[in-house]
């Protein structure tokens, strides 16, 4: 019973193949073959026939389509529709605009003239320094770009309240050429 079933099995795809690859209908009228047409793509029209060529057709399409109608103006200026700018709010009276910092120079020169520059260590009733120690001080001016000839720590007379800068100032010794920087970074020159 097996070897007859496998028997079928193997007739069906045997005949299913042959079946599947033989031409479904035969064509009575072939295509011709463009090789054996003495005539090419286009055949003489009859002179008794009514045909005509087509008249060309205008205007001709482009890419870009004309439009249907003219472009629509507007009603209004194009200010109308957008809503007004804020006023800005007057400062307070007695308040001071904080001065504001020089710009660093991306090129400095130097001088050849050497000058001090201070800053205090932080201030007073604040949490931490600003920058805790004098090492830190000349690593940033280093890192800024400003070369650093000598360093030291001073003490100077200040007011005692919170907001002013504590007693112990950090006090670098710089090329003038570089103060308009140093001063970028909070140091003061010294007089």
């Amino acid at each position: 019973m097996r070897r007859f079933f496998w028997i079928l099995v193997l007739v069906a795809i045997v005949g299913l193949t042959a079946v599947s690859c033989a031409p479904a209908i035969e064509d009575d009228n072939p295509a011709p073959d463009p090789a054996q047409d003495e005539g090419g793509g286009l055949n003489e029209v009859d002179p008794g026939s009514n045909l005509e060529a087509e008249p060309d057709v205008f205007p001709r399409a482009t890419l870009t389509p004309r439009p249907i109608s003219d472009p629509i103006e507007p009603d209004s200026s194009p200010e109308e529709g957008y809503p007004p700018l804020p006023t800005p709010t007057p400062l307070p009276e007695g308040y001071e605009l904080p001065p504001t910092v020089p710009a660093p120079n991306p090129y400095p020169e130097a001088s050849g003239s050497l000058g001090w520059v201070i800053k205090p260590v932080g201030e007073q009733c604040a949490e931490a320094p600003t920058t805790p120690d004098l090492q830190t001080a000349v690593a940033d001016m280093v890192a800024f770009g400003i070369p650093v000839e000598a360093s030291e720590m001073t003490e100077l007379a200040v007011c005692a309240a919170c907001g002013c800068p504590t007693s112990a100032h950090f006090r670098l010794q710089i090329d003038s050429g570089y103060l308009g920087n140093a001063e970028a970074l909070g140091w003061i020159a010294e007089e």
